[in-house]
């Protein structure tokens, strides 16, 4: 891809996240909902990232955007806290009066463009070929700028010749009302527009914090800054300005871990009350000198440098930016993930409580039981074995869940039965649904409480929490029609073995003399053989494969019936896992994407694509490359530093 297609890309993604995060309350102007507050954290941490956001996605639009279009004219843009003079400051910049100047805090809420007469009006000469400059602001002249249309921003005149025409000077709003979050997209805006940015603060003022920092992220972004120091008597200026530079700044660097700038500095004639008209005559040399400053600042502007340094910016705060759209996107691979865990879990737990085990008697007592019952239902304890062993008669009335803070914490069977009277196949599903819902629960519990978090999983634990119950019912009915379906599959098997044994009479005749014995609680079926007397728990494996039970001659036909057996005992064993797969399938996977589903788009979504999340750096990274090539002439972020002066 070209520069410009990278470039034309990157605006696009980056207004996809734009849009995305104002539809959620991240961008909004009180950028205090709820959304916000529990992707971001606390109202700081909010505001910060908003700033940063909409700094970053400017920088880009603005500041490299020019890099690779005709740049238009220069630009020089006077930022500042409320009440401190900005608007006063533009007129002495002007020489004239085109800003409109009040006492009142946050009486200016649009950018304003003031441009040399002869080209007024001319956007295209305001930004050059740029057109992603200023592009969610409709351009209107200054006289009528609606208050409460904050997507505007005003082009006035100046008559003056003290500024050169290919100049445009903007006025801005305040960056610290208590309105300002709503205007801040146009305060950040117009200083990433700007060449250079006249910093304006007061003897009141130069130590806010919030104020500082604002400076710091300017400078760190690349944008030259000449502050000036208006609303405080030359004797306390310089006390001021030596206070700046080795107390505030300094510990704002050790903050945020950055350099700190070091620009020059006028100072402004403290004026009384009635002495401010004509701020920029020969009574005033300081507004010579201001002007003087910015202008061979704006002289020395490295666009190529200060567009790297941007670039650079952007790069190294975007992974910041994409998290909290990354938070969404993983909220829901987590929940994807866990769920399709836990399908394991449940199955993994099955077979550990219910095959392997030696002592659990089914399925394969149930199945020697039901061979011999085709042999001879008459043979000794066979009935009281088979009537211990019948699980329709031990199915427990109803399932009871004890829930506590969303997760399962017991499982009883229900009515006055005990667990270890269920059938052992239910109890071994009893516990595998236990371990299903007890993890499931925790993690949404732990991610739902986590300090910040996507409000998915807040949604997902009120009808995780409503999902219990129809769950649980759905569980047990379903396991009743499996086991009636394992009765069935066991019957099968024993109707196959019992064709094998038919043809061999010397082991009918063994088998029809065995007498049965069975525990109370039918946890352990034994068969007393007459042969040698002693007490087997597999029936078929010991009879049918012990050589003592047969002769040399019949080994040969024995060996066939015992592979037979095993290879069908085999497939039982595989048939009763698959189902327990489908059991958690059908059960669980399904159903709990489904309501994951449903809790996203019940939330503020963001919605924006992992495609996006992962090109965005990937581009950056290119871009970077390719302004760095020797055609450009630049090197990616490059440092510039001011030359302070004393006003």
């Amino acid at each position: 891809m070209t520069h410009q297609q990278l470039l034309a890309q990157l605006v696009s993604d980056f207004d996809t996240l734009y849009r995305a995060y104002a539809k959620a309350g991240l961008l909004a102007g009180a950028a205090q909902t709820e959304t916000a507050q529990k992707l971001l954290g606390s109202g700081d941490d909010v505001y910060r990232f908003t700033r940063a956001f909409l700094l970053t996605e400017a920088l880009l639009r603005n500041r490299v955007g020019r890099l690779v279009s005709d740049s238009g004219f220069q630009h020089l843009a006077v930022f500042g806290g409320n009440n401190v003079g900005k608007s006063t400051v533009v007129n002495i910049l002007a020489a004239e009066q085109v800003a409109s100047t009040s006492p009142e805090g946050a009486h200016t809420r649009h950018a304003q463009a003031f441009c040399a007469s002869a080209v007024q009006g001319e956007r295209r000469r305001l930004f050059g070929e740029n057109p992603y400059a200023f592009s969610r602001f409709t351009p209107t002249a200054v006289g009528v700028l609606d208050r409460a249309r904050l997507d505007q921003y005003g082009i006035g005149s100046r008559s003056s010749p003290v500024l050169p025409p290919d100049v445009v000077l903007w006025d801005m709003p305040d960056c610290d009302a208590t309105g300002s979050r709503m205007y801040m997209s146009a305060v950040v805006e117009a200083v990433t527009v700007a060449d250079v940015v006249i910093y304006v603060t007061s003897v009141e003022r130069y130590a806010v914090a919030h104020l500082i920092e604002w400076i710091f992220l300017l400078h760190d972004a690349g944008i030259d800054v000449v502050e000036c120091l208006n609303k405080t008597r030359r004797r306390d200026q310089e006390s001021v300005i030596e206070h700046q530079r080795r107390t505030h700044f300094p510990e704002m660097a050790r903050q945020l871990g950055l350099l700190a700038p070091d620009p020059p500095i006028v100072g402004l004639r403290y004026l009384l009350e009635g002495e401010e008209h004509d701020l920029w005559g020969p009574e005033h040399p300081e507004a010579v000198q201001l002007r003087a400053t910015a202008l061979e600042m704006l002289v020395r502007t490295d666009r190529a440098r200060a567009g790297a340094k941007a670039l650079t910016f952007v790069t190294r705060h975007v992974d910041r930016l994409l998290e909290p759209a990354w938070m969404e996107v993983r909220a829901t691979e987590q929940w994807a993930v866990a769920v399709a865990a836990a399908v394991q879990d449940f199955v993994t737990v099955y077979a550990q409580a219910y095959l392997p085990s030696h002592q659990v008697i089914e399925p394969f007592s149930r199945l020697n039981l039901a061979i011999l019952a085709l042999l001879d239902p008459n043979i000794p304890g066979l009935q009281q074995a088979l009537h211990l062993l019948r699980w329709v008669t031990r199915w427990p009335a109803r399932l009871v869940l004890a829930i506590g803070r969303q997760v399962l914490s017991v499982m009883l069977s229900g009515g006055e039965a005990e667990a270890d009277t269920l059938p052992p196949e239910f109890h071994a599903y009893s516990e595998a649904h236990m371990v299903v819902l007890s993890r499931l629960g925790a993690l949404i519990e732990s991610a739902s409480q986590a300090p910040r978090h996507h409000p998915f999983w807040e949604v997902l634990r009120a009808t995780w929490t409503a999902e219990l119950k129809p769950l649980s019912e759905r569980f047990g009915e379903y396991i009743q029609r499996h086991m009636a379906r394992t009765e069935h599959e066991i019957t099968q098997a024993a109707q196959d073995i019992y064709a094998q044994l038919q043809q061999r009479p010397f082991l009918l005749n063994t088998l029809r003399s065995v007498r049965v014995t069975a525990n109370v609680g039918g946890a352990l079926v034994g068969f007393l053989l007459p042969v040698h007397g002693g007490l087997v728990q597999d029936l078929l494996e010991e009879l049918v494969i012990a050589p003592a039970l047969v002769t040399g001659v019949e080994a040969a036909t024995t060996g066939a019936v015992a592979s037979f057996v095993s290879v069908r005992r085999t497939q039982l064993i595989e048939k009763l896992l698959d189902d327990a797969r489908t059991a958690a399938v059908q059960l669980y996977y399904n159903p709990l994407l489904r309501i994951a589903h449903a809790a996203i788009q019940q939330t503020s979504t963001l919605g924006v694509g992992k495609d996006i999340l992962a090109r965005l750096p990937a581009a950056l990274a290119q871009l970077q490359a390719h302004l760095a090539a020797p055609a450009f002439g630049l090197t990616a972020g490059e440092d510039t530093h001011g030359i302070h002066t004393t006003g």
